[in-house]
């Protein structure tokens, strides 16, 4: 299935994702992939995947899994997280939420520009049969994110991403990431 990711602040719309486990692409057009790559957009953008069909117009930028809980509430945890001093003070702002905000805010606490960038995402996502928390299901559901970073160039994801060819990449995520939760914890004065 696809959506657009603004079409799941709508809690109608969320309840149409499954409730299973699963695995989902994050996939954006190239103005968005430029705007989140800034000076390495040149060299990187010709290395992402590009969708098919109706994805043919945009480039995959992250993949995420949910085995401890369902697509849907992983999905909504992307779209819909608040931007509080805790979230940010603690590191559990989404991994895909505090790259975004880093890299185009450089402040982790930029709930609206982050907001806005992730509303030009659409998501698609891939549910598993198995039951949420289950072995199973995270042998699944991780053997496939294995295979997707293996597969493709994911300048967002962090972990397990080791493609020799974006640690320079990597490093400037990082870095940013760093500097983004100082500049978001000194906003909120703390």
């Amino acid at each position: 299935m696809i959506t657009d990711a603004k079409l799941l602040r709508n809690k109608q719309t969320l309840e149409t994702v499954p409730s299973n486990p699963g695995w989902y692409r994050w996939w954006c057009k190239e103005n968005i992939a430029k705007q989140l790559l800034g000076a390495f957009a040149a060299d990187i953008l010709e290395k992402l995947t590009r969708g098919e069909n109706e994805l043919s117009e945009y480039y995959l930028m992250y993949v995420g899994i949910a085995v401890k809980e369902s697509l849907r509430a992983r999905l909504n945890w992307h779209v819909n997280q608040k931007h509080t001093l805790s979230c940010v003070k603690s590191g559990v702002l989404s991994t895909f939420r505090q790259s975004i905000s880093s890299l185009v805010a450089e402040d982790q606490s930029n709930e609206k520009v982050t907001n806005e960038i992730i509303d030009h995402f659409k998501v698609e996502y891939f549910p598993c049969a198995e039951e949420i928390k289950s072995d199973a299901a995270k042998t699944c559901i991780e053997n496939k994110e294995k295979e997707e970073i293996v597969n493709h160039i994911l300048p967002l994801n962090i972990q397990h991403n080791q493609k020799s060819e974006i640690q320079y990449f990597m490093k400037h995520l990082k870095e940013r990431r760093k500097n983004g939760k100082i500049k978001g914890m000194a906003r909120f004065g703390k």
